[in-house]
This record gives C-alpha cells, sequence and structure tokens, in this order.
C-alpha cells in the first residue's frame, strides 16, 4: 500500500500569488474610490436638479392660481408654503418677513416642503461648521437673500463640494462647486 504524503504551496506558488493580489489592489482600489466619488456627485446632481424642477413647478403653480401676494400660500409641497412677490418659494408655515426674508432654518424647511428625498439635511448654524457633516446637505443663508446647499457626504476638509445657490427672492438658481472651509462658504466674488 502506498501513503501519499500531503504537500502544501511551494515557495514561488505564494510569491506569485501575492504578487497577483497586489497588482490587483492597486487597480482595483483607486476605481472601487473613483465609483464612490462618482456616485456622490450623482447624487448631489440629481438632488439640486429635483430642488431646480420643484422650484419651477411651484413657480407654475402661482401663476396658475392667479400670482396670490405673499401674504397666502400656493397650494404645491409639504405644508403652506409661501411665493415671494416674484412667485418663488421662499417660507414655510407663515409669510415671510419682508426686512429678512430668509434665514437658514428656512432654507432647511423650503427644501423639505419641495423636496421628497432621503438626503439628510442640516442648518450650519446648528454646528458653525460645514464639515465634519453628520447630513449629506448643510444649508445656510447668506446676506444677499440667498440660501446655499452643500452636499458634503464623502467629501473632506480640503476638497471643492457640490453645492447649489438659491436666491428665493428672484428664483435664480446656480448648481456648481464650491471650496469648503469648514468655517463658512467662500465669500463672493464682486461682480462689478
Amino acid at each position: 500500500m502506498k501513503i501519499s504524503k500531503s504537500r502544501g504551496f511551494t515557495l514561488i506558488e505564494l510569491v506569485v500569488t501575492i504578487v497577483i493580489i497586489a497588482t490587483l489592489s492597486v487597480v482595483a482600489i483607486p476605481k472601487y474610490f473613483s465609483y464612490q466619488r462618482d456616485a456622490n456627485l450623482s447624487r448631489a446632481d440629481a438632488a439640486f436638479a429635483s430642488f431646480k424642477t420643484a422650484v419651477g413647478l411651484f413657480h407654475n403653480k402661482w401663476l396658475v392660481e392667479g400670482e396670490p401676494d405673499s401674504t397666502h400660500s400656493v397650494g404645491y409641497g409639504q405644508g403652506d408654503v409661501y411665493p415671494s412677490e416674484a412667485g418663488f418659494p421662499i417660507s414655510v408655515d407663515g409669510a415671510p418677513n419682508p426686512q429678512h426674508p430668509v434665514s437658514g432654518q428656512e432654507c432647511v424647511e423650503l427644501w423639505h416642503a419641495l423636496m421628497d428625498v432621503d438626503l439628510t439635511i442640516r442648518d450650519m448654524n446648528t454646528t458653525g461648521t460645514i464639515l465634519p457633516s453628520d447630513t449629506d446637505i448643510v444649508a445656510w443663508y447668506n446676506t444677499s437673500n440667498e440660501c446655499t446647499y452643500h452636499y458634503t457626504t464623502g467629501f473632506d476638509l480640503h476638497e471643492r463640494m457640490p453645492l447649489m445657490k438659491y436666491a428665493p427672492l428672484t428664483g435664480m438658481i446656480k448648481i456648481t462647486d464650491g471650496a469648503n472651509n469648514a468655517a463658512a462658504p467662500e465669500p463672493e466674488a464682486d461682480s462689478r
């Protein structure tokens, strides 16, 4: 009767296997992070495009309802959403204050009233910073009566991130990317 010896891997076989695994890791890991970044950018683009569409639908509803003034809500969105003088959503559950029409918390409320998405959002004033963030979107209000929405998921302190600026007084929406200094949005350039 023959007794067979159990034989393991040779040193060459182990080295070749390790080299193959290392090569795959060098190629696959950067691709994975690239796909993850692309997914975050696509999610931000979709959310901002949805917001822009909702603002347009609100404005159309305002026109259909006979252009009611800012003391009457328009029947679009969740809750009572009130229009600016130009017919764009500006406040939720109450007519806007003419002296101070928008605040950071109102930007968050507008997002919730117009959007039906699974993204989380907070007002920057709750922590005083954009990043680090435990939410997908950080809203901020600036002195030019604009809501700025920063998409933060997957971005760190030293990266430009997707952002959307919405001016409820005029309905203007600008989708771009911006620097993040974690303390406040970058100052606006003078356009004179």
